[in-house]
């Protein structure tokens, strides 16, 4: 049983090594058809036989020598197990929408902090937090100037330029 453990673990780590090459070449089956489609799935093999292997091989080295069914039923439900939580975890991600992109709507009306300082006529920056990114925009006062470590919201986003007010 070791040499079947051996094998599921090795196969199981080529599969998972082959599948982090993301040059766009070669199996993309994520499993997305339906439940019983899981089974197929390139992710769901992977990680159940490298669980299958990894855990078997543990057992049999680190149990007694009679215990070879129980390895061979904890290795079993610990491959299906892993390779059924792979694949969800898989699918649950892909699903995800990865939008990063800061738009000029998606400062107005954002809270930021002066950082050098600004006028009505003399631009100065602004740092503000947009989507998990910080940002050093430049910046025009709405009215008055702005000195260093002021709180300031966005009103209004050109192209190039923010129109900010104190808070």
């Amino acid at each position: 049983m070791i040499w079947t453990y051996c094998f599921c673990l090795v196969a199981g780590g080529v599969l998972i090594a082959l599948s982090l090459d993301n040059d766009g070449v070669g199996f993309d089956g994520d499993g997305m058809g339906g439940s019983l489609s899981l089974l197929f799935s390139t992710p769901f093999w992977s990680f159940g036989l490298c669980g299958f292997g990894l855990c078997g091989l543990l057992m049999s080295l680190l149990t007694p020598r009679e215990s070879g069914f129980l390895s061979l039923f904890v290795a079993s439900s610990m491959g299906l197990g892993m390779g059924w939580a792979a694949s969800h975890l898989l699918r649950l991600m892909s699903r995800r929408d990865a939008d990063t992109l800061i738009r000029n709507d998606d400062l107005v009306g954002k809270e930021g902090m002066v950082t050098l300082r600004l006028t009505q006529q003399e631009r100065g920056f602004v740092e503000l937090q947009v989507r998990g990114s910080l940002i050093r925009r430049p910046a025009l006062s709405n009215a008055g100037m702005l000195d260093e470590g002021t709180a300031v919201v966005v009103l209004a986003s050109d192209q190039y330029t923010l129109k900010v007010d104190r808070l």
